[in-house]
């Protein structure tokens, strides 16, 4: 029996946080860390693919280097955006607390910081190998085509994140309603766009 992979990567995507937030006490920031360094891999594995499009086609960088700016500067407002919700969210959050107890965070006697940032960019590089490099569609994909697909996503995360600071003015609720609707919006993107 074939097993749908897209269905397991979605769900263990899925899973993670909600296992953090029910059964290991990690807090809202402490999982929207983990998607921060997600994101970070994205960005990092849109400029490789740039740069691969531009080298094999010989096409000039400048298309590139405009939209790898303007996804910076739209990575730096979402992240911006999210500490912003976060101080309505739960008003007592000390960030650099948070921040500490993620990186120093242990699983089998090993800090995660030590071991999960290079281990979501590595997953990341891999797969940005197995269907972009392996695939070889670096010789009819163009850059534009790869940042659209970027940034679109960056603005949905922006147009949700805003609309979570929204109800936050205004409704307090507690951090499980959020992880739940993290999750609940981060399962459904994946699967129907990714």
């Amino acid at each position: 029996m074939k097993i749908n992979q897209k269905l397991v990567q979605t769900a263990s995507d899925a899973i993670i946080p909600l296992l953090g937030f029910f059964l290991w006490n990690w807090s809202l920031y402490f999982i929207l860390l983990f998607y921060f360094i997600d994101l970070l891999g994205n960005e990092i594995i849109a400029h490789l693919k740039s740069k691969k499009i531009c080298s094999f086609q010989h096409k000039p960088r400048v298309e590139w280097l405009k939209m790898g700016i303007f996804s910076a500067v739209s990575l730096v407002v979402l992240i911006a955006l999210i500490h912003f919700a976060m101080t309505f969210i739960v008003p007592s959050i000390d960030f650099w607390t948070e921040i500490k107890s993620f990186w120093n965070y242990e699983e089998m006697g090993i800090k995660q910081g030590y071991i999960l940032v290079p281990l979501v960019l590595f997953v990341s590089f891999q797969n940005y190998k197995m269907t972009f490099l392996m695939q070889a569609k670096f010789r009819t994909t163009n850059v534009h085509q790869v940042w659209k697909s970027h940034l679109h996503s960056l603005f949905i995360l922006i147009g949700f994140t805003g609309l979570a600071l929204g109800i936050s003015l205004f409704v307090s609720l507690p951090e499980m309603v959020f992880v739940l609707g993290i999750v609940a919006f981060s399962t459904l993107y994946k699967w129907r766009f990714v």
